[in-house]
């Protein structure tokens, strides 16, 4: 009997494609007919290449320095590895192409509209077309679904907290080397931060996170007109998930229902990345699906990394504008050193590291968790600038 996933996901596609490699009968399930998944500017750490063989052809630039920029305060922090940009569209139609090479099948226009749990199979019941109805019985299945996951959402799971996401190409600022991203912290708007990711040594991706798609559109327009930026498009814009900060509250699903990627919420939420840990997600829902271990215990690694996330996450919930001048005024060279050695999915074994290296960011810290802990107020945007 096939595997079924349902989602053509960067997870369910990376799955559907370690399974088929290992001689599994998978079969994925998109609702998409014909398959045209939103263009995308996303950026990785380097342990992206080593989840993916031979990506070149996804991979629009190579970035060697982050450019952090707080109200009064810029650093610049080289990396010992260089990041890489990539197309998430190109990505997902590669992903694809290398799944049916390797033997899986994948079925577009299957939307799924029921999980009926039976004795001993599951039944999923997809629409695929005109008063047209598909039943496929199952022992396992994994849910790749996304953000708005129909399985989570069958399973009664889907109660993650979501944030929005809003991007837009413009033409690469002068000063902006292409080899050097620039993050932009203002407390005054968002909790999270703006960014400008060169793709090309002309054109950049520009974006911000807020609380919704469509704050986070608006301040990103505002954002752009204070830059001197004009979009030369608008990427369309997502809503990510939030990794729990409690332990075991993110759902990974019941033992037969696997749940990976968005739709467990395995997203970083430092920085609201989830190629790599969707991506990571998924090799641990392969080896649980063909080796019929725990998928629990499978995660665990992971589960740790995404729980580190989330307490930093809660931290920087807490801080000022002046914090982070603060912060970033604190960085020394054993700081830079630590944070251009170790990416954005080594940061339980950063953290420790950073604390070391810095002690008086644990005051900051300690300072700034008890403010995170307490409700945040919507930012307000005034009537001048950003």
């Amino acid at each position: 009997m096939s595997i079924p996933i349902v989602g053509a996901s960067i997870s369910g596609l990376t799955a559907a494609y370690h399974l088929a490699r290992s001689g599994a009968s998978v079969r994925v399930f998109e609702a998409q007919a014909p398959f045209q998944p939103a263009e995308r500017t996303l950026i990785v750490t380097p342990a992206f290449l080593r989840l993916l063989e031979d990506p070149g052809e996804v991979i629009l630039n190579r970035v060697a320095a982050f450019e952090l920029i707080s109200a009064h305060r810029a650093v610049r922090i080289p990396l010992r590895e260089p990041d890489i940009v990539l197309d998430r569209a190109r990505l997902l139609h590669t992903l694809v192409r290398r799944v049916e090479e390797a033997g899986g099948e994948i079925l577009f226009g299957h939307r799924l509209t029921g999980l009926h749990s039976g004795h001993p199979h599951l039944i999923l019941q997809f629409a695929t077309g005109e008063n047209r109805e598909r039943w496929v019985p199952t022992f396992r299945v994994l849910g790749a679904d996304g953000v708005h996951s129909a399985v989570a959402r069958a399973l009664g799971v889907s109660n993650l907290e979501r944030v929005g996401l809003a991007q837009a190409r413009v033409p690469l600022p002068a000063d902006l080397s292409p080899d050097t991203v620039r993050v932009w912290f203002d407390r005054t708007t968002t909790r999270f931060f703006y960014w400008l990711i060169p793709e090309s040594p002309q054109i950049g991706a520009a974006g911000v996170i807020a609380e919704n798609p469509g704050e986070a559109r608006r301040l990103l327009e505002r954002f752009l007109g204070v830059q001197g930026l004009a979009p030369l498009a608008w990427q369309e814009a997502a809503e990510v998930p939030l990794f729990p900060l409690r332990a075991g509250r993110a759902p990974v699903g019941n033992g037969r229902v696997l749940l990976v990627g968005d739709a467990a919420g395995q997203v970083k939420v430092t920085t609201l990345g989830g190629v790599v840990t969707g991506m990571r997600g998924a090799l641990a829902a392969a080896r649980s699906l063909h080796h019929n271990t725990f998928y629990d215990a499978e995660l665990r690694p992971l589960r740790r990394e995404l729980f580190a996330h989330a307490l930093v996450r809660r931290v920087l919930d807490g801080f000022s504008d002046e914090d982070y001048d603060v912060l970033l005024g604190l960085l020394n060279r054993r700081t830079l050193e630590v944070l251009g050695r170790y990416h954005r999915d080594h940061l339980v074994r950063a953290l420790w590291l950073l604390l070391l290296s810095q002690p008086r960011w644990l005051l900051l810290g300690a300072q700034a968790l008890v403010r995170g802990m307490e409700p945040h107020p919507a930012p307000v945007v005034s009537g001048g600038g950003i």
